[in-house]
């Protein structure tokens, strides 16, 4: 089959491999139809993810159809069209058990290694599934594969970060940052928020913004736009989406007083100097969320199936997975927005 496998720093190929089999039982093996590039892939393609195994398949958010089961799956079938959660759980661990599955203690992220055990990932034209019960979820008739596959992993982050914000009706959220995940807060939010504004520099991420309903600012302009949309006082909510120093530090000084800082951008940062002091003044809450699909994935689809929620709307591109190495390329130089590999 074909894959895309990251081979080393900055070198992604499209080759030929073995077809996965099933290992286990509970595992399944899904024709990927659609895999998303997100940007946590960025961390191992430029060499930022310790201890990445070169040769691992990308890719943690992907739809396609089930192909074959093992004996113990149970909850989906030959044939059913499906999405993945973007992590693994067992069900089994203290965490699962408290609905934590983000936090398992067995988890793996598909197409990772090093941070996570290994577990080849979803761009492909087959992916093996473990623990298929779990991680495998039958996609609505009534909703595109082009929207399901945001529920593998941003929209129920972004969902996440509104919620671990607290938004409510009233509320004026800054979310800094309109790449995919930003653009999934901005319209997790937008149906809730009193009013949403967008932070970023590029212009094609802003107008996506304002078209899920935000204002849309530079970041030279975001301090004057929450001013004067909060009287002074500054936004109840800021979620952080860039997963950059600059829009954390940002976001302390843009919440108001027993504001919410809420993170859903990537950092690894051993050593960021938080100002403790802006903290302590302002009684701020700082909260950082991982998405757990598995939890928000039905509410999520319910919504996409009303009409409250349409995430392709962010799709900028579907490209063939021969083009996979262009398409990296695009997507790290902020060509395209969200690209999806089509096989």
């Amino acid at each position: 089959m074909k894959a895309v496998r990251l081979v080393a720093k900055e070198d992604v190929r499209v080759e030929e491999v073995p077809d996965p089999k099933l290992q286990h039982a509970t595992d399944a093996i899904v024709r990927v139809t659609h895999s998303a590039i997100c940007g946590a892939d960025l961390l191992p393609f430029h060499g930022w993810t310790p201890g990445f195994e070169d040769g691992t398949i990308l890719g943690h958010e992907f739809v396609g159809e089930v192909v074959d089961v093992g004996d113990a799956v149970t909850q989906v079938a030959v044939g059913e069209r499906v999405v993945n959660t973007s992590m693994t759980s067992d069900g089994t661990c203290a965490h699962c058990r408290a609905n934590r599955a983000t936090q398992c203690d067995t988890r793996s992220l598909f197409g990772y290694s090093g941070v996570y055990p290994r577990l080849e990932g979803g761009q492909a034209e087959l992916v093996r599934i473990p623990m298929a019960d779990r991680c495998l979820w039958k996609v609505p008739d009534a909703v595109s594969s082009e929207d399901a596959v945001f529920v593998a992993d941003i929209l129920p982050t972004a969902f996440a970060g509104v919620q671990r914000g607290g938004v409510t009706n009233g509320d004026l959220v800054v979310v800094l940052g309109c790449g995919p995940v930003g653009l999934m807060a901005v319209l997790s939010a937008a149906g809730v928020a009193r009013k949403v504004i967008a932070v970023d520099g590029i212009e094609e991420r802003r107008r996506l913004a304002a078209g899920l309903g935000a204002e849309a600012v530079t970041p030279a302009e975001a301090a004057d736009a929450v001013a004067a949309a909060s009287a002074g006082l500054g936004a109840d909510v800021v979620i952080e989406a860039a997963g950059a120093l600059p829009a954390l530090d940002a976001s302390f000084g843009l919440a108001r007083a027993q504001g919410v800082v809420s993170v859903v951008g990537a950092h690894f940062e051993p050593d960021y100097p938080l100002n403790n002091a802006v903290m302590f003044e302002k009684e701020l809450t700082l909260t950082f969320s991982i998405g757990n699909p598995g939890r928000d994935r039905e509410r999520l689809f319910a919504a996409i199936e009303a009409g409250a929620m349409r995430p392709s709307q962010v799709l900028t591109h579907q490209v063939s997975i021969d083009d996979a190495a262009e398409a990296y390329r695009a997507f790290d130089a902020r060509e395209m927005t969200k690209v999806v590999l089509l096989t």
